[in-house]
């Protein structure tokens, strides 16, 4: 199952995915989007950040060639997870850390402000 996004919602948050994908490492501004589209129908719709924890150092996403990021952002809204690894069909949120992280054990969710993270970074080029 994935979010029911309108067909205009949808093709925001697909638009911006496009602008900020995987490779981009710009998971903050793709959750600023997200949030805001998922706002208008969920106001449930919230940010989280993961994070390692432990001895942990890096987050890393089951995806070929996996970047490795201190943390990454994204936002959960409609009760599904939705950011670049999930696209705009979102990976429902129980399922979510195991099905797109790789040692999900060594991983922690804290919520955000999704406008409070790395302000700025959509202007990078």
């Amino acid at each position: 199952m994935s979010v029911d996004w309108t067909a205009a919602e949808r093709s925001e948050v697909e638009a911006a995915i496009e602008r900020y994908p995987i490779e981009s490492a710009r998971c903050a501004a793709l959750a600023r989007v997200v949030s805001v589209v998922g706002q208008r129908r969920d106001a449930r719709t919230r940010g989280w950040q993961l994070r390692p924890r432990g001895a942990a150092r890096y987050v890393v996403p089951r995806v070929p060639n996996p970047p490795v990021w201190f943390s990454h952002t994204f936002v959960e809204t409609h009760g599904h997870a939705v950011d670049a690894l999930t696209g705009a069909d979102g990976c429902e949120r129980p399922h979510y850390l195991v099905a797109h992280w790789q040692h999900p054990e060594v991983l922690a969710e804290h919520p955000v402000d999704v406008s409070e993270v790395d302000p700025g970074i959509e202007a990078l080029s």
